[in-house]
């Protein structure tokens, strides 16, 4: 397991993860990233310990879904515990301004019991929906997250050798249970989310299950009580095996690149 303070020293950090994790080490490191994103917690205050090596391709195509999934927690954390009025609407301005794809098609307020949706399924007595554009951000975001702890976990390189499955789902669906109970059997260790001096609550914590034989890891994370998310990364000759056929393991730098030319962004 790859162990990192909180607070480094940038020159000796780089010296010690030299290669970016989140593009199976094909460009040096040049920043050190938080994962998840700090954006994502209340008052941008992040879990110790989480901090891994990117290259400023990966780390600055990612901003913005971390943006995008930072707005949708907010909104679908039905306990809103430690909301703050200013920092959501900062975020709404964000999401209006930056990424107006991924505005919601009727705007939730915070703690309203709202979408309830997991790619594309949504239950038919709710009216507020995810479009397209938000849901391939909030699926980038999880999946550098899945490779930000699977090189926490392995020391190893989510590259072209392996194949990866994620899954998500707003929390406290029929659609969430149903995708945990399906994930249980992955797991032995459980992690919380934490910072000293600063309660992070529920705001973050995975349980993992790795079996370096056989070289697969499965992870399932919750996001305060907004998201869960379920992910795999294996040896992508045995994946290919399966009946899901899972993709190769893209960098996150190609990923948001293709997101950003399929809903015709300007910004780089």
């Amino acid at each position: 397991m790859v162990k990192t303070p909180q607070k480094v020293d940038r020159a000796t950090f780089i010296a010690g993860h030299p290669r970016c994790c989140y593009c199976a080490g094909r460009r040096p490191t040049t920043e050190i990233d938080h994962a998840p994103a700090r954006i994502v917690f209340i008052k941008k205050h992040g879990p110790e310990g989480f901090l891994f090596p990117s290259c400023s391709e990966c780390n600055r195509i990612a901003g913005l879904s971390e943006q995008v999934m930072a707005f949708y927690i907010r909104s679908f954390d039905r306990s809103a515990r430690g909301l703050d009025e200013a920092e959501f609407e900062k975020l709404v301005s964000g999401l209006v301004n930056n990424a107006p794809e991924a505005v919601p098609r009727m705007p939730p307020r915070p703690s309203a019991g709202l979408a309830l949706f997991t790619h594309g399924i949504y239950e038919a007595d709710r009216t507020t929906t995810a479009p397209p554009a938000a849901k391939a951000h909030i699926e980038l975001f999880g999946l550098k997250v899945l490779y930000a702890l699977y090189y926490k976990i392995t020391a190893r390189f989510a590259g072209s050798s392996n194949r990866y499955h994620l899954n998500w789902a707003q929390a406290g669906t029929d659609a969430a249970r149903q995708m945990l109970t399906t994930a249980d059997k992955w797991f032995d260790e459980h992690e919380v989310g934490q910072r000293r001096n600063v309660d992070l609550g529920n705001q973050f914590s995975f349980q993992y299950g790795y079996h370096e034989a056989h070289g697969f890891f499965g992870v399932r994370m919750s996001f305060a009580g907004a998201f869960v998310m379920f992910g795999v990364i294996g040896p992508a000759r045995e994946m290919a095996k399966l009946k899901n056929r899972d993709p190769l393991c893209p960098s996150i730098y190609v990923v948001g690149k293709m997101i950003k030319r399929q809903y015709h962004r300007k910004n780089d």
